[in-house]
């Protein structure tokens, strides 16, 4: 991951009152992608020649109260054959009707149905394996109906060289990060953490809430826990040895209580 391929973008746009507050962007969003990696030489080993490696990653929020039956992030170019993970924040377990992107992939769900925040806020994480690529490639959370109003959010991270997923796990049991450390299944894989906290700081009107990616990690990208969007943040870390033991806490400006939510999950080459 050298040079930038589209540099970070973001929308935003002003509603005209939620919750009789002025300002307050109805959606955000951002995309980023990074220049591929130069091909191994000739003759070198499988070892060298595969390996995981983010290529690029999106993100996507509407706040609450804003009528927005489909959340889309903005388009960034994505390669052939590259592994796909996609996370979910929603107002509710019952908001996600489908997930779905513009070039026709196939997203499966890993794990059960996931809650947090007391139990209120849904979260789900998907997969999808050696994906149709190419340029202006969207990602979107399609919303059922009678929940287009509902607060959301959309997290894509793009895997170069990764034929599946490894280990995983999910917790929303720890305020910053996961019950049971994650050990990775093979080397030189790339472990995502996308993290979801339950704010009650009253920051909820806060676009200055930044959350911080534990040490080492590399932040993707977040929505910081301002105007009720299901804020979250997402980070990766990668390159290390089969066994290796992860357990990443992540840190926030402001306070957060016990039950937000963690995924961790392994891209295996």
């Amino acid at each position: 991951m050298t040079a930038l391929l589209l540099a970070a973008c973001s929308q935003q746009h002003d509603a005209a009152s939620i919750a009789a507050t002025t300002g307050v962007p109805d959606f955000v969003a951002g995309a980023t992608a990074y220049t591929p990696a130069k091909p191994a030489a000739q003759g070198a080993s499988p070892a060298v020649m595969r390996h995981v490696s983010v290529a690029a990653h999106a993100f996507a929020a509407n706040s609450a109260e804003t009528d927005l039956p489909v959340l889309t992030t903005p388009p960034l170019t994505a390669p052939q054959g590259a592994l796909v993970l996609v996370q979910t924040l929603t107002q509710s377990p019952a908001t996600l009707q489908a997930i779905r992107d513009n070039k026709g992939n196939v997203y499966r769900r890993i794990g059960p149905v996931q809650t947090y925040s007391d139990q209120h806020a849904g979260t789900f994480l998907f997969v999808s394996e050696n994906t149709k690529g190419g340029a202006a490639q969207t990602w979107s959370l399609v919303k059922a109906e009678g929940h287009a109003a509902d607060e959301a959010s959309l997290y894509v991270v793009v895997l170069n060289g990764a034929r599946g997923i490894g280990a995983w796990g999910f917790s929303n049991t720890a305020p910053y990060g996961l019950r049971t450390p994650l050990t990775t299944t093979a080397a030189k894989s790339v472990v995502v953490s996308f993290w979801g906290p339950a704010d009650y700081s009253g920051s909820a009107r806060d676009p200055l809430n930044p959350y911080v990616a534990p040490p080492g990690w590399t932040l993707g990208g977040q929505n910081d826990n301002g105007y009720n969007q299901c804020s979250g943040a997402y980070a990766w870390i990668g390159g290390g040895a089969a066994g290796t033991v992860l357990d990443p806490q992540w840190s926030s400006k402001k306070s957060v209580k016990a039950n937000g939510s963690m995924w961790l999950v392994e891209a295996r080459p």
